[in-house]
């Protein structure tokens, strides 16, 4: 079943839909055989449909099938965190030996010297590849290719390495956070990364399919990422730890606007249940969305019959999608005017999947109700725009039964849309991207170690329902490691902060679980650690939204 659904998944003509389900995967395939389906874990299933099937039925599928895309965050770092006195301190030394690090992004270099051992063979126990279909397949996933450790080493022996192995990591992305959060020592340097000793596992993600980035509004080019992937991502690293008896310790540099901002998406489910486990912790980068311009705060509750909120919109942007999210048990309704003048007039719940296009702007507008998303149980508004004209869009939104009078919109994060389409009046708050705000994975903010302030983009929390989100800050400016080619480059963004703080929870799994001071030590202990291992400026009150509990120490 694998190797004949193999082109299905990587193919455009198929649609990926996420389901939940109890099913084991032979009954899923008695059930649906005119499907590819693959597993994701006890919760979620991935169903691959062609695409003109689904176009010829017109079945009614909600928003929440559809897989989330995600994008990268990017945009002196151990000693100020406090790594540093672990990697030197006389009795801890720790490295993270035992343990094994999972990078989630856009692959590996695996040639560069900070992923070798001291005689040249690689740390890296596998590479999951899933663009490349030319080699073997994972045990009970149907597609990309694994790589094996000796493999590796067989390529690294060879004088055309990706002759053997060819899996490439053509952004750098990954190599640069693998590199931070497991690079090996390199005295001539003066460099190391923050658990040098720990086994790599990587898996190399494949690009979105362009059916689903124009659903989205995603221009073509966008780097752009699947949900599903993504949790397959974390199937498979949670099943190599497990063959390999060590634990895992999970970085993903990875963030969406799309879902509500309150964890309930299916990739926060998988990673609140990875995270769940002994022996596992899950570190996520918060975002860099805080000064973008991307969230708007609303309140209906001061008499007026409706709120106007303004979007502003660049020259030549593509597309977008925006989603508005009411508060339990308010109901919403909107209306559009566009720059012209143009109107869509009030409508609601009652209309589902309207089209609506503008002739003056040449803009056409889809916009789907939900009222009652069954992932966090509140009311949707996605509002997909294609072909926006520039200028200043008006959108009324009107409270056609409100309590609270609460409600936000997002729009897509930074890499989805122009850099000049915003909201004028913006609020920094609640801008921790998906998955960041699952409640049980470290969320890491990131922070300026030169005078301590904390990164302008840095997201802020909190959650949507006012959870405590992020749980710690780390740094995050022109944070240093290695990208393809053996050269060092410096990142910023809450992916580097997310890299030191994975690094750090290995060091903390090898001193709990390798040497047995706590043998069922995982996300949740290690959390309280760190947040009660932080520094904190005493001017400020924690924990607040920029800065969590402040910056990672792990020893005084």
């Amino acid at each position: 079943m694998a190797e004949d659904c193999r082109d299905k998944i990587m193919s455009d003509e198929y649609v990926d839909f996420i389901w939940k389900s109890d099913y084991n995967v032979r009954e899923l395939e008695r059930l649906y055989p005119q499907y590819c389906v693959q597993i994701l874990n006890d919760f979620y299933a991935v169903f691959y449909v062609e695409s003109r099937i689904l176009e010829q039925n017109r079945l009614p599928y909600s928003y929440e099938v559809f897989p989330i895309l995600y994008t990268l965050l990017e945009n002196e770092s151990l000693e100020k965190s406090g790594i540093m006195q672990l990697l030197e301190h006389s009795v801890l030394q720790l490295r993270g030996e035992g343990v094994i690090v999972g990078v989630i992004d856009t692959g590996i270099d695996y040639t560069n010297d900070c992923f070798k051992n001291m005689d040249g063979t690689t740390r890296i126990l596998e590479i999951w590849d899933q663009a490349d279909q030319s080699g073997r397949l994972p045990e009970g996933i149907g597609y990309g290719s694994v790589y094996s450790q000796e493999e590796i080493n067989q390529a690294l022996a060879s004088d055309d390495p990706f002759s053997v192995v060819p899996t490439r990591d053509e952004s750098g992305h990954g190599t640069q956070v693998a590199s931070i959060a497991a690079g090996s020592v390199d005295d001539s340097r003066g460099w190391t990364g923050a658990a040098p000793m720990a086994d790599l596992a990587v898996v190399k993600l494949k690009p979105a399919k362009k059916r689903l980035m124009r659903y989205y509004m995603v221009r073509p080019d966008a780097e752009a990422y699947q949900e599903n992937d993504i949790m397959m991502g974390v199937r498979y690293l949670n099943e190599l730890a497990f063959r390999e008896k060590k634990p895992l310790a999970l970085c993903i540099a990875l963030g969406s606007n799309r879902g509500g901002h309150e964890g309930t998406t299916p990739l926060s489910a998988t990673l609140n249940a990875v995270g769940a486990r002994s022996g596992r912790c899950v570190v996520i980068a918060g975002g860099n969305e805080a000064n973008q311009g991307h969230h708007f705060y609303g309140n209906l509750k001061d008499g007026r019959p409706y709120e106007e909120v303004e979007l502003r919109v660049a020259e030549g942007e593509y597309g977008l999608a925006m989603e508005l999210w009411s508060s339990t048990p308010d109901l919403l309704s909107i209306s559009m005017i566009s720059p012209s003048g143009e109107e869509i007039p009030r409508i609601s719940s009652s209309l589902i999947g309207q089209q609506y296009n503008f002739i003056f702007e040449r803009t056409v507008v889809y916009i789907d109700f939900q009222a009652l998303d069954p992932n966090s149980g509140e009311e949707l508004i996605l509002i997909r725009m294609y072909a926006p004209s520039p200028g200043v869009w008006r959108l009324r939104v009107y409270g056609t039964s409100i309590i609270h009078g609460i409600y936000n919109i997002w729009l897509p994060v930074k890499g989805f849309i122009s850099e000049g389409t915003v909201f004028p009046n913006s609020n920094p708050d609640i801008t921790l991207t998906s998955p960041a705000n699952a409640e049980t994975p470290i969320a890491v903010a990131g922070y300026q170690v030169q005078n301590d302030s904390i990164y302008i983009a840095s997201s802020r929390g909190y959650t949507r329902r006012g959870r405590i989100k992020p749980d710690i800050a780390a740094p995050g400016v022109e944070v240093c490691g290695f990208e393809p080619g053996n050269r060092i480059a410096c990142l910023t963004g809450t992916s580097a902060a997310a890299a030191i703080a994975a690094g750090a929870a290995a060091l903390l799994l090898e001193w709990g679980i390798v040497r047995n001071n706590r043998p069922s030590m995982g996300t949740f202990e290690i959390k309280q650690l760190m947040i009660r291992g932080a520094r904190r400026d005493p001017r400020d009150l924690y924990p607040n939204r920029s800065w969590g509990s402040y910056a990672i120490i792990v020893l005084s």
